[in-house]
């Protein structure tokens, strides 16, 4: 009995003790472990933050740097760079009024009637859609009319935008002939009345030499009288003596 009770005793103490080092080595490995994820956690939280970051788009650095362009020209120069919007607002505009403009004057035209161009520049367009560079409609909006007033624009607003932007840029390029041509046409009048003036010079000159000719030829003319003259009187003179 002694014996076995020692052989218990001893089994409970090496039980007790393989516990106590167990929970003695796990207890150690879970500091060691907490610790270290300590020291890891702050790296980890940083690149965490840097790789949720968000990144710029192109649109967003393109307004961005559209801002500091247009703030720079501003500031250095006092001129304020339009927008691509209020470009096409005002082509838009002007298109509208002359393409507009041009359908009444034809049809004018074929009742015998004038186009009173000044009424409807200053009172009936502005009343109708404001002024082409402060249109009282979106461009959308207005270039979907044209499109329904006229077969040339398609009917999608924004292909109807594009055709209104082109036929404002040919009837410029139009106008610009016109004038390129007209100043052409007062330069060669300048030319014209240049030459007849050169002309004219040369005229007088000719006309100068020529008096000078003939006076030249009449001086010659009264020498030789002159001179035949002469020779009468010494022929007199010489049948003087002979009588």
């Amino acid at each position: 009995m002694a014996t076995t009770t020692a052989k218990n005793h001893n089994s409970r103490s090496s039980n007790g003790a393989g516990t106590l080092n167990g929970k003695s080595n796990g207890g150690t490995s879970a500091t060691l472990n907490n610790h270290a994820a300590k020291l890891k956690s702050p790296a980890t939280a940083t690149q965490s933050q840097v790789s949720r970051r968000p990144v710029a788009t192109v649109e967003e650095q393109a307004d961005a740097l559209l801002g500091r362009v247009r703030t720079t020209i501003l500031k250095k120069f006092g001129v304020k760079i339009q927008l691509r919007e209020k470009r096409l607002q005002t082509k838009v505009g002007h298109a509208t009024k002359e393409k507009l403009g041009l359908d009444i004057a034809a049809q004018l035209k074929k009742r015998g009637k004038t186009m009173n161009w000044q009424r409807w520049n200053n009172e009936v367009f502005p009343a109708l859609f404001g002024q082409p560079d402060a249109l009282r409609h979106d461009i959308e909006v207005i270039a979907l009319v044209m499109a329904k007033l006229y077969d040339v624009f398609e009917i999608d607003p924004q292909e109807a935008i594009k055709g209104l932007v082109k036929f404002n840029q040919e009837s410029l390029a139009k106008r610009n002939s016109y004038n390129k041509q007209d100043e052409s046409d007062d330069e060669d009048d300048d030319v014209d009345d240049l030459e007849d003036e050169l002309d004219a010079d040369e005229d007088e000159e000719t006309d100068e030499s020529e008096k000078d000719l003939d006076e030249d030829s009449e001086d010659d003319f009264d020498t030789e009288e002159e001179d035949e003259e002469d020779d009468a009187d010494e022929d007199e003179d010489e049948d003087e003596d002979l009588e």
